[in-house]
Order: C-alpha cells, then structure tokens, then sequence
C-alpha cells in the first residue's frame, strides 16, 4: 500500500506492541490529539493490517512480538512497496539495534523507555519527512490527459475520461512509485485486496483498460507499460501538483 495521509495530519494510526500498559500509553497521546488508534500485539496481524489499511498515517512497532518480530514486519511491508512512516520502539537500543531497524526500512528508532511527548514529536517529523518526499501526487499529466486524483476528474484534451474507483487506485499507485516497475502481487496486495499467494489477472485488465483510455495507441503505449516478468510501470508522465 502507498502512503497516502493528509499533508501535516496524523489521524490514523497502528500501535504493534505486546506490552499493553505501554500500547495504552501510546494511544491515550494520539487519541488527546484527535488520532484513531489500533492496536494489535502479533506481528503477522500487525503486517496484515498495515497492507490493507487505505489511510494509514503511521505505524509505531515494537521488535519483540508473538508471530513475527517487528523488523520482520517492517521487511515484508516495504517488500510489497507499503510507504507508511513507521518509528520502531524497542528496549534493544544498541547502535546495532537501532543500524539494523532503519536498515529494514524504518523511519526512526527509539530505545525504550521512551517519553511519549518525544515521541509524538518525532512522529510528527517522520510524516512530514515523508510527505515532502514527494509520495502525494494530487494532479498528473499523461500524455494529453490530464488526471485530478483528489477530485477524481480526467481530462483528455478538455474532454472528459472515465476511470472506474479501481482504475483511479491502479493508477495512482503507479505514479507514488514515480516510474518504477509494480509487480503483480504488489498490486494485488497493497490495490486490490487480494492475498499474494492468489493467481489472478485482474491487474492485467486494470491495466489495459487504463492503456486504451491514456495511450494513442494501446499495441504501441507510450505511458502504461507492461514490464516483462514483473508487472507494470507508468511512464512519461508529469507530477504537476
């Protein structure tokens, strides 16, 4: 799943800790600030939900967790391309501990015990860390069309182009990669909600149909193009807000 939070908000986020009085803690501070809490305490269940959670502001998780630990879960889910900020909390704090974190893909690191005013404060400068990063394409040029992701209105050469709910979403996620290649079980993971191990394609239709309403000439594309053996990727287009 891409990162796709409201610029400068906090409002959804995971908790993945095992301890419950210190995954209370954690949530009673977001919660004063307006944010929707979850907590789960099982790494596999931790990785399941931050895949298919749509809006997932950040994810704050624990090393040591029953199933997986915590940079296993951090691995698989930028594995599968999931860009959700995610600060690590754990009592392992050596310089190694905190190497081997960043290294799995976290944002930050911190060693427990923590104070949680420090931690909100870093939350805070990870998302926006993130979100400057370049992830929140709103207004996309495609050749001669021109795709509004928040309004969810395209326009080729002034006229308008119908996208289906999915295509807007295979789209999108397209241009948060910024041109690189998605495979198929990415997109079936993080877009389509549909578990990895799953044959399926359906990311193959999405896609074509996306090529014969952005391309001049879909057996010859210019912008949605197929990447042999792996999936899709977007190309020759223009962030433009």
């Amino acid at each position: 799943m891409s990162y796709t939070a409201t610029p400068g908000a906090i409002t959804n986020v995971l908790v993945a800790e095992d301890d419950n009085l210190i995954a209370e803690g954690i949530k009673r501070v977001f919660k004063q600030r307006g944010a929707r809490v979850t907590i789960i305490s099982n790494g596999y269940d931790a990785t399941n939900f931050i895949q298919s959670e749509d809006f997932l502001d950040l994810a704050i998780v624990d090393i040591m967790m029953p199933g997986i630990n915590g940079l296993e879960v951090v691995r698989r889910i930028r594995e599968f391309g999931c860009e959700t900020p995610v600060i690590i909390v754990s009592g392992k704090d050596s310089v190694g501990d905190r190497v081997r974190g960043l290294e799995a893909g976290a944002d930050d690191y911190m060693g427990k015990p923590f104070n949680t005013h420090e931690l909100m404060t870093r939350a805070k400068a990870v998302c926006r860390r993130v979100q400057r990063g370049g992830n929140f394409p709103r207004v996309i040029q495609v050749g001669e069309t021109q795709c509004d992701f928040e309004s969810r209105v395209a326009l080729k050469n002034g006229q308008p182009v119908h996208f289906t709910p999915m295509e807007w979403k295979v789209l999108h996620y397209m241009a948060v990669r910024k041109g690189h290649a998605v495979s198929r079980s990415e997109f079936n993971v993080n877009v389509l909600k549909i578990p990895h191990d799953v044959k399926t394609r359906t990311t193959d239709r999405h896609a074509y149909a996306l090529r014969c309403k952005l391309d001049k000439d879909s057996l010859n594309p210019r912008h949605i193009l197929k990447v042999q053996g792996i999936g899709y990727r977007l190309a020759d287009f223009e962030v433009i807000e």
